[in-house]
C-alpha cells in the first residue's frame, strides 16, 4: 500500500512546529535545571543581543552559564558565546543592582 495520501497531513504536522514557551515548558524547564542550579550565585549577567541573555552561575566546584532567550529558550550551557564588547544599557543596570 501506499502512503502518499497520508504525505500532505505529515507535511501539515510539520509545518505547526512550536516557536514559543508556555507555562508548561517554563515550569518542566525549571524542574530539569533546579538540581544544578540551587545553591548556585549569580555572579554576573552578559547580553548576546536584545533578545538574548547569559548569566553566569557559580558555586563550589560548579560552574555554568544559563542562556536565556526571550520567550523562546532558556538551559543550562557551559559553552561560551561571543558577547558584545559593550554591554547595553539594560545589561549594566542588571550588574549594577547584582553587585549592591
Amino acid at each position: 500500500q501506499s502512503l502518499l495520501p497520508f504525505w500532505p497531513a505529515c507535511s501539515v504536522l510539520s509545518a505547526m512546529v512550536k516557536s514559543r514557551f508556555s507555562s508548561l515548558d517554563v515550569r518542566a524547564m525549571v524542574n530539569s535545571i533546579r538540581p544544578s542550579a540551587v545553591g548556585c550565585k549569580l555572579t554576573n549577567i552578559y547580553d548576546i543581543n536584545s533578545k538574548v541573555y547569559l548569566l553566569k552561575l557559580q558555586r563550589k566546584g560548579f560552574r555554568c552559564l544559563l542562556l536565556l532567550e526571550s520567550g523562546v529558550r532558556f538551559h543550562l550551557t557551559e559553552y561560551q558565546r561571543d558577547k558584545s564588547f559593550i554591554p547595553s544599557n539594560y545589561t549594566m543596570k542588571l550588574r549594577k543592582h547584582l553587585r549592591n
